[in-house]
């Protein structure tokens, strides 16, 4: 027979009204946080500039949240968000719960390739601002555990040239402590516009 009889920590939550209702309050927070990194990343004067294609920017900004991640809350902000059953252009910022933040370029066919040599040449730029790349087959994992993600400052720049050609897609992103709650709009909209003026150097 299922044992369904909580544990003494499980009663104890189970009791605890509070805690859910401060949960709620955080998650409420976090998505107003969303709301002004989105402001603050289509203020830049590095977007204002850089040459996107119409349809990049052809959706509004999407602010989206869920309870299992993984078993745990998140919310995350899409803007820029191209996709489309091939392609994509976007900026994911991700706040998931007893982790931390997170900010992904996450670049897909046509519009990799576009941007491919360019990100190349700059494997000592995008070491230096201390990203990271996504090693994995599922476009659609989100956190660095399990391997997931490598710091650029550790790949060679051979193995970063085959890590940039070997799927039709590219994600490129850095994790920000939850400590850094009050500053992390700063800090997401930084990574961003260091993105933006490297890719905008693609002509070069």
């Amino acid at each position: 027979m299922e044992n369904f009889e909580l544990t003494a920590a499980e009663a104890s939550i189970a009791a605890d009204a509070e805690l859910l209702r401060m949960k709620n309050r955080v998650m409420v927070k976090a998505v107003q946080l969303m709301g002004v990194i989105q402001e603050g990343l289509a203020g830049h004067a590095a977007h204002q500039r850089f040459p996107f294609e119409a349809e990049w920017l052809g959706r509004h900004a999407k602010i989206s949240k869920g309870e299992q991640y993984k078993g745990l809350p998140w919310v995350m902000l899409d803007y820029p968000r191209f996709f489309s059953n091939s392609d994509a252009f976007a900026f994911r910022t991700m706040f998931w719960w007893g982790h931390y933040f997170s900010s992904t370029l996450h670049l897909a066919g046509r519009v990799k390739a576009m941007f491919s040599n360019v990100l190349i040449r700059n494997h000592a730029v995008l070491a230096s601002n201390g990203f990271q790349v996504y090693l994995g087959d599922d476009p659609w994992e989100h956190d660095f555990e399990g391997g997931n993600y490598r710091p650029i400052g550790s790949i060679s720049l051979e193995d970063w040239s085959v890590i940039i050609n070997r799927h039709d897609f590219l994600k490129i992103a850095k994790p920000y402590s939850l400590a850094h709650w009050g500053k992390v709009s700063r800090e997401v909209v930084a990574a961003y516009a260091a993105l933006l003026a490297l890719l905008d150097t693609k002509a070069g």
